[in-house]
């Protein structure tokens, strides 16, 4: 309480929920980066869902911002190959 009612509701203006529920999304977020950074494996994840998480937090923060990143997104169509790309079935493009 110390620190979301007087600094840190203010960095997530469209979120309506309990703390509770955006903490859990943003402890989630912060290990998938932080296995990304030190280059461990993803691929056992559900990064689907983690994508809709990534989605969800942008649009908390900013709904400008979640809308163009959901027009110009390319994830959904790169989840949808990797299983063709990994065995070999289908080129990677970048």
């Amino acid at each position: 309480m110390r620190l979301w009612r007087p600094a840190l509701h203010r960095a997530f203006p469209g979120y309506r929920g309990p703390r509770r529920a955006l903490h859990q999304d943003l402890y989630h977020l912060r290990k998938l980066r932080n296995r990304i950074a030190h280059y461990e494996p993803i691929h056992h994840r559900h990064l689907i869902a983690d994508h809709a998480t990534i989605l969800t937090v942008l649009g908390h923060i900013s709904p400008e911002a979640a809308s163009w990143v959901r027009e110009n997104d390319r994830v959904p169509e790169a989840l949808v190959r990797r299983t063709d790309v990994c065995a070999a079935l289908l080129p990677t493009r970048f």
